[in-house]
């Protein structure tokens, strides 16, 4: 009877253990970081244009480099190490000739960012996305505003992640907008003439959450 008691006795302990070890594996497994989490981030840049934009030639875009911008996005990370959301950033730039006349380029898109894993709290990314533009032209006097055109950029940066939820980022993204053909809202026969490129140099911060 003491036998049988004993195996008993041992069945119960081995059917808890287990029950028990894989619980205490997964509730002391380590978080994903990333993976289904969600992200709001804001950053301020620093622009060049490059191509028509730059260009000095009449009907060209003639811009001056380094106006401030801002941009601010919202991402949810589907994977382990990447996330899909939208965006929007805008910047305004100056004529290199005549200061008081300036361009506004906003732009609104969808991206995919891919995070490549590494065992340091700084990882390097890739980012690509595509929606619209808009440019206007600012004057003393008036306002120009032009349909909106197809835009994509593309780029990378390095994210820094001190706590589970704060990210720190330095990006480069190159833009590119589609709008040389796009007619100027009310001023008939009249179109931008020029694409609007430009490289955007930010850095900004992100709140993930949950926690």
């Amino acid at each position: 009877m003491r036998f049988e008691r004993a195996i008993f006795t041992s069945m119960i302990f081995a059917a808890v253990l287990a029950v028990a070890v894989p619980a205490f594996a997964v509730r002391y497994a380590t978080r994903p970081l990333l993976l289904n989490r969600a992200a709001v981030s804001g950053y301020v840049s620093e622009s060049y244009p490059v191509g028509e934009f730059s260009d000095s030639r009449d009907g060209y875009g003639n811009h001056a480099a380094w106006p401030l911008g801002w941009a601010a996005d919202i991402e949810y990370f589907a994977g382990r190490t990447w996330s899909v959301g939208f965006g929007y950033a805008t910047t305004t730039f100056e004529d290199k000739t005549d200061p008081s006349l300036e361009t506004n380029v906003g732009s609104y898109s969808g991206f995919i960012r891919v995070v490549v894993p590494t065992a340091f709290p700084v990882r390097p990314y890739l980012r690509g996305g595509m929606g619209g533009m808009t440019v206007e032209f600012l004057d003393p006097d008036a306002r120009y505003k032009a349909n909106a055109a197809f835009t994509y950029q593309v780029g990378g940066g390095l994210l820094w992640l001190p706590a589970r939820w704060l990210g720190f980022n330095a990006q480069v993204l190159y833009y590119h907008g589609s709008t040389s053909d796009e007619y100027l809202k009310d001023v008939p026969n009249t179109v931008v003439g020029f694409d609007t490129q430009y490289w955007a140099f930010s850095g900004g911060i992100s709140l993930f959450f949950p926690d």
